[in-house]
């Protein structure tokens, strides 16, 4: 089933105003933002049918669904890939969504807010750590979209520096091929044309802060709070695109910290949906000064 914006819905998604966007989100598992709406636009979000998951037989399968989640980083499968398929506490009100969940298998809690902002979404992310003895993560916010769009990468930097010392990482995974010919360069960007194929996955760090796709004359973007001075995983990669044949992933991470039993991480995306003629005008949009 591929992920499109007319799939079923889930029975229990409930669908709401909150400033100029539509939210849905829903209380059976999660925390999950299921729809993202902009005028009458169709869900920008990706939604899945139940065979789209990771296969995980000693805790259960984890099943994608689609929408935005909230994971942990770095990816460890006993700890990243368990089910979230509990119970969610939501929280509307004319200022805010709020998605809370209970600590799952590995011991996080993990909640989600979205409080409008003129013409954006401010987006919280918080994962709380409820295990034994002090561990390292952080948090990691993933946006998947239905395939058939333009993802972008801004890699960060302005590209006019001088001097003998890198500015910039392009970060591949072990079953990503650079002649894929889903991949474009720009001068500041990486491109990827989101037709169904084999899994690559692209991510760009120090500075990378941004990330875009555009599909059917719509533009979402959203960029996130630096951290500068701070160590991330993933080789430093802070923003991230990930590729398959039921979606594309736009992921944002934050800061490696330590965390005590009962402390928390948190992470601040922006969210931004315009109207967009082309990918040159995505380009100079992207590649602006970021907000913030």
């Amino acid at each position: 089933m591929r992920a499109t914006p007319e799939s079923p819905e889930e029975p229990d998604r409930e669908r709401r105003q909150l400033g100029r966007y539509g939210l849905a989100t829903t209380t059976s598992f999660g925390p999950r933002v299921t729809g993202l709406w902009s005028g009458d636009s169709p869900n920008l979000f990706a939604v899945l049918g139940p065979e789209v998951r990771i296969e995980n037989p000693e805790v259960g399968d984890y099943v994608f669904r689609g929408g935005h989640r909230l994971w942990v980083a770095p990816e460890i499968p006993e700890v990243t890939h368990v089910p979230d398929d509990f119970e969610c506490a939501v929280r509307w009100t004319e200022d805010e969504l709020g998605v809370v969940g209970g600590a799952d298998q590995a011991g996080f809690a993990k909640s989600i807010e979205l409080i409008p902002d003129d013409k954006r979404l401010v987006v919280n992310h918080r994962v709380l750590w409820d295990g034994d003895g002090p561990i390292e993560a952080a948090p990691w916010a993933i946006t998947q979209l239905p395939v058939g769009g333009t993802a972008i990468l801004p890699l960060g930097s302005t590209g006019k520096g001088v001097g003998p010392q890198a500015d910039r990482s392009l970060v591949l995974w072990p079953y990503t091929r650079l002649d894929d010919p889903r991949i474009a360069w720009r001068d500041r960007a990486v491109i990827l044309e989101t037709a169904p194929g084999p899994p690559m996955k692209v991510g760009a760090g120090p500075e990378a802060r941004r990330l875009g796709y555009l599909q059917d004359g719509l533009l979402f973007s959203k960029w996130f709070d630096a951290f500068p001075g701070t160590s991330h995983s993933d080789r430093g990669a802070t923003a991230q695109i990930f590729l398959n044949e039921d979606f594309c992933e736009l992921e944002t991470l934050g800061p490696i910290k330590t965390l005590e039993p009962g402390s928390s991480a948190t992470h601040r995306e922006h969210w931004e949906v315009r109207e967009c003629a082309s990918l040159e005008v995505a380009l100079e949009a992207l590649l602006g000064e970021v907000p913030g």
